[in-house]
């Protein structure tokens, strides 16, 4: 993620993505003080800026600013760099030990299990992958008008394509003409980590930092293909926390990182939207298995999928 704006303790106090970003890597990075990351600027998150800044021969003012920034998140490789190749044979992008991995049954912590299967994922006792219900319209309709970019990033990326497209299901339902703009938002200039526009839903700001361009806008990620490189990035930059699993790809993508949630209502115990309840990681695998039953139906799975990955090994 980039820089964006200065971030300090004030009242009321700065909120948002970013300011979740650097509570995280301060908490990465073992200061002292900083407390459970929870995007609030508090003066427990000053403090542990303080400190950090002090150990680094920075100014002591507990203002995140660019150069701030930069000390914190200067070890940090770019996001398309993170993840170690998937593929351990040459004919498939998905590797065996990834595939072995998700297909065993696990959990977060305490959460509902789950285990990728060769219909989808299987949650909790169930036998078969459940999906939406009936055709999968939605799944369909974003693969006739999307297919070609989803392929395209998919595989250069290396990102499985049901990934991307339980995503824009979850996140737009296809609407590449979305935008959410979060509170607190001034334009696109001031705010751009208050904007989500396109397809995936992407923040200006997380676009940017997932591609490193500065020069991305909202009219860029209103372009569909646009769109789908920038979300398809940010999946990418997220695989140390995700390793592509599913429910985890879905909570990392909406919450900004895998972050413990207690609440009885969730299920799967990993913070998202609505913070407290489980509705967005259900949506996502109900349309990622959706993708099962389209691509079983229709054929067409592109390379780079778990469904092609997962019939390959037999």
């Amino acid at each position: 993620m980039a820089f964006s704006r200065p971030l300090k303790f004030q009242l009321p106090m700065l909120r948002g993505r970013d300011v979740l970003e650097v509570q995280t890597r301060l908490k990465s990075l073992q200061i002292n003080g900083v407390g459970q990351p929870d995007g609030l600027f508090g003066a427990k998150t000053s403090a542990a800026v303080v400190a950090f800044q002090t150990s680094h021969g920075l100014d002591s003012d507990g203002i995140v600013g660019p150069l701030t920034w930069s000390s914190l998140f200067q070890d940090d490789s770019s996001p398309n760099t993170q993840r170690p190749a998937a593929n351990d044979a040459s004919s498939t992008v998905i590797g065996q030990d990834l595939l072995d991995e998700l297909k065993t049954k696990h959990a977060y912590q305490d959460s509902v299990s789950w285990q990728l299967s060769a219909q989808g994922l299987l949650v909790g006792n169930d036998n078969t992958a459940v999906g939406t219900g009936g055709e999968p319209k939605t799944v369909a309709k974003i693969w006739s008008q999307y297919g070609s970019a989803l392929t395209h990033w998919s595989t250069e990326l290396k990102v499985p394509v049901e990934l991307i497209i339980a995503t824009i299901c979850t996140e737009s339902s296809g609407n590449q003409n979305a935008v959410r703009e979060e509170p607190g938002f001034i334009d696109e200039v001031r705010t751009p980590h208050k904007i989500s526009p396109g397809l995936m839903q992407t923040l200006i700001s997380t676009a940017r930092a997932a591609l490193n361009k500065d020069d991305i806008d909202k009219a860029w990620l209103l372009i569909p293909s646009n769109s789908i490189q920038a979300g398809t990035a940010y999946i990418a930059g997220q695989w140390k926390q995700t390793h592509f699993d599913p429910p985890k790809v879905a909570c990392a993508y909406n919450a900004g990182g895998i972050y413990r949630n207690d609440s009885a209502r969730n299920r799967w115990k990993m913070r998202q939207y609505p913070i407290g309840s489980a509705e967005h990681a259900d949506r996502f695998v109900k349309w990622f298995n959706d993708c099962f039953v389209f691509f079983e139906n229709n054929g067409g799975a592109p390379e780079c999928s778990f469904f092609n990955a997962l019939r390959k090994q037999g």
